[in-house]
């Protein structure tokens, strides 16, 4: 390892240290406004009453069998 490379690990890893809390602090800030984003959707979606999938009748084996007993 040269002098250069020992030199540009100690800078990355004085930048890691230094930029770490305001990553983490913006990363939180982002999810939370993503959230909020989300749940203002879900919130919308379900006062205008947007359509929801038919519910689909599943037969199980039990069920199955017993139309076919006379």
């Amino acid at each position: 390892m040269t002098p250069n490379d020992v030199f540009a690990l100690l800078v990355l890893a004085t930048a890691v240290r230094v930029f770490a809390s305001d990553l983490r602090y913006l990363t939180r800030r982002l999810l939370r406004a993503g959230v909020r984003v989300g749940a203002a959707a879900l919130i919308e979606d379900r006062h205008h009453g947007a359509p929801r999938a038919p519910r689909k009748e599943v037969l199980t084996p039990a069920a199955h069998d017993e139309e076919a007993q006379p």
